[in-house]
């Protein structure tokens, strides 16, 4: 095509008034496939940041998300614990097992009394720490008449009787399988008066598996609570009966609202950080053991975990 020609023809194309109306189709065409692709990515961007968001604070601390992406022991110390790891973060878990824990000192014949009267003591306390604290039937609702025949009943009011057993409603929740966990010491002297005075301090921590059909962290895998149980006592050999002196106990992620009827309640995730938020940073170690208690039965307090 000779160039004359070709310049002829784009004058030609231009001058013909179709051209205008197919260049304002093309535009609109355009302007419509740059907006679709632009709201597209905002919904993505905006899906994103709401997965983004709930995943990072919009949801309770104590709700875990995309749980089997984390090994359980490597969940936050909010989420809920499991039957898979009911000890999961608690140094109880390194504990001895129950009425392990309660040890005996090696009895020494000491102010008129030999080696086997204080073995005798000192086996009794035990009896009664374990009876009543760790006993799988005291647990669950039982009363340990037996151990608690060893007191004195003189000197000892209903309500300190009744704190120094620890019993959970089977109804509401039962021991997981696991057992209690242990730890503490026992210790002793002869007064002046020449009978044996044994000073026990123990904590026992319980891990608690709802009795209906409750929350489970995963398919299959239930949540549990733990309780923390701390027990100091002065008992005093007297006439074959131990004698109650000094008597303090704690109990840690009980609901301190619940109404007094023999049993602990435990919290869960859920309540336990509600609990938390509510005591405005007025927590305590439970597992502090040089942590002196205050004197008296039955200190509810909120623990910065258990």
């Amino acid at each position: 095509m000779e160039p004359t020609e070709y310049v002829a023809r784009l004058r030609a194309q231009a001058s013909d008034p179709g051209i205008e109306e197919a260049l304002r189709r093309d535009r609109t065409v355009r302007r419509r496939t740059f907006a679709l692709a632009a709201g597209a990515g905002v919904l993505l961007l905006a899906g994103f940041g709401f997965w983004l968001s709930d995943v990072t604070g919009e949801r309770p601390p104590y709700e875990p998300y995309a749980p089997r992406a984390l090994r359980e022991e490597l969940w936050p110390p909010e989420w809920p614990y499991s039957v898979d790891m009911p000890f999961r973060g608690s140094p109880a878990g390194g504990w001895a097992d129950g009425a392990d824990g309660i040890y005996v000192p090696a009895a020494m014949p000491s102010g008129g009394l030999t080696a086997e009267n204080v073995t005798a003591v000192l086996e009794d306390v035990r009896t009664l720490l374990a009876e009543t604290n760790v006993s799988e039937r005291t647990l669950v609702g039982a009363e340990p008449a037996t151990a608690l025949a060893l007191l004195d009943p003189s000197g000892i009011d209903d309500a300190v009787r009744e704190d120094m057993v620890t019993r959970f409603d089977p109804e509401e929740v039962y021991p997981h399988e696991t057992g209690v966990r242990t730890r503490g010491m026992m210790t002793y002297e002869v007064s002046s008066a020449g009978e044996l005075v044994v000073h026990a301090d123990y904590t026992f921590v319980y891990p608690l598996v709802r009795a209906g059909q409750g929350h489970e962290v995963l398919p299959g895998v239930p949540e549990v609570a733990r309780i923390a149980v701390r027990r100091r006592m002065t008992l005093t050999s007297r006439d074959g009966k131990l004698v109650l002196g000094d008597y303090a106990s704690e109990v840690g992620n009980h609901d301190c609202s619940a109404p007094k009827d023999g049993y602990l309640h435990p919290l869960f995730a859920e309540g336990r950080w509600k609990a938390a938020q509510a005591a405005k940073g007025n927590l305590v170690d439970p597992y502090d053991e040089k942590r002196v208690l205050p004197a008296g039965p039955g200190h509810c307090v909120t623990p910065a975990w258990t």
